[in-house]
């Protein structure tokens, strides 16, 4: 199919399209406001547009030319206290979400509305997906990876999740594992009469603070992994002696392991100590270094090269063998912040940056 070559008025500019964006709260789970905005737009373009649940697939591929994906989520995490309406505030604009990830949106949109951009040497899809900041099962990109075919053939995907503006590569795999201790209650007078679950975990936690991290290489980037305990608790009376104390442990690993062997590191680190129950796992997602459209992008963008030192949903596309690396305008400190921000000149860098990879 030929691109749609009608877009948005050209006196609409990126930080206004960001500002639109930022007009829809869109917190997870709340989603169909900008899910519908979405359809509509591009449906009044004459583009193919599929909706799946609250995510949004725009465009088609052409034949006989490589399938570029420009991704991004829609949902931003709950407002926080003293958030207000989205502004620009001198050369910032300030809004829940205007970092993660809708700035990265903005750029993705203006790219995929740009006719020049969409006659050039690739096919150029918009996935704008749902859930993101949710649990990893209600994540909608899975979704539309699992229904929309010509997703899973795609040649790249650009994620573009804030990133500092640096290429980041990979992800780091997340793995959330229940440590649960067991004891005998007691009252806490005679604590001799019972075992004590909480104290029972003190060598264990003494050893996760003192706890180096550990560096792997994979294609010539260090990815750091790392062991961390995030939440704990008993279930008792402050008079009780607790017969259970319960760790969360979240272990972030490097993309040369699978899930069965980061299920087993752990296994192996905790030993008989404690009872060991997976609640959620994500994979990590290979660098793809080597493979030659990530670097074409590399070579067009010209920017920092990293490791992805966190989850991303390139691991998503990783694990269906199609290639993909981060790329974004948001600033990584400021996800997720009160008063969160972006420089607007950002969207301009990486729109240019994206734009030059795609019209190359």
């Amino acid at each position: 199919m030929s691109p749609v070559t009608t877009r948005r008025p050209p006196t609409k500019g990126l930080g206004d399209l960001l500002l639109d964006l930022l007009a829809f709260p869109s917190v997870t789970g709340q989603e169909q406001a900008i899910a519908a905005w979405l359809v509509e737009r591009y449906r009044t373009r004459g583009e193919a547009v599929r909706r799946i649940g609250d995510s949004v697939v725009a465009g088609e591929p052409r034949a006989g030319l490589p399938t570029v994906l420009l991704v991004g989520h829609t949902d931003v995490v709950p407002f926080a206290s003293g958030d207000g309406a989205a502004h620009r505030d001198g050369g910032r604009i300030v809004g829940r979400g205007a970092s993660d990830m809708k700035a990265g949106l903005a750029v993705a949109m203006d790219c995929f509305e740009d006719p020049a951009l969409r006659a050039g040497r690739f096919g150029v899809l918009l996935v704008a997906y749902a859930r993101e900041e949710g649990p990893h099962e209600d994540n909608e990109l899975g979704a539309l990876l699992d229904r929309v075919d010509l997703l899973r053939s795609a040649d790249l995907a650009v994620v573009l999740e804030p990133t500092d503006l640096e290429v980041q590569l990979g992800c780091m795999g997340a793995l959330h594992a229940e440590l649960r201790f067991g004891g005998r209650a007691a009252h806490s007078a005679r604590p001799w009469h019972g075992e004590n679950a909480l104290s029972k975990a003190w060598p264990l936690l003494r050893e996760l603070h003192e706890r180096s991290l550990t560096e792997v290489e994979v294609d010539g980037l260090v990815y750091r992994e790392v062991l961390v305990p995030t939440q704990a608790g008993t279930r008792n009376a402050r008079n009780v002696v607790p017969d259970r104390f319960d760790i969360n442990l979240n272990y972030r690993f490097a993309p040369d392991k699978t899930l069965a062997e980061a299920t087993a590191d752990v296994g192996s680190f905790v030993g008989e100590r404690a009872e060991i129950r997976v609640v959620d796992r994500a994979p990590a997602g290979r660098p793809y270094r080597e493979n030659p459209l990530v670097a074409a992008f590399l070579a067009a963008a010209g920017a920092p090269i990293a490791p992805k030192q966190a989850w991303t949903d390139v691991a998503r596309f990783s694990a269906l063998g199609v290639p993909a690396l981060n790329y974004g305008p948001g600033l990584t400190a400021q996800a997720h912040q009160a008063g969160e921000y972006v420089p607007e000149a950002n969207l301009a860098t990486a729109r240019a940056a994206l734009a030059r990879f795609l019209s190359t």
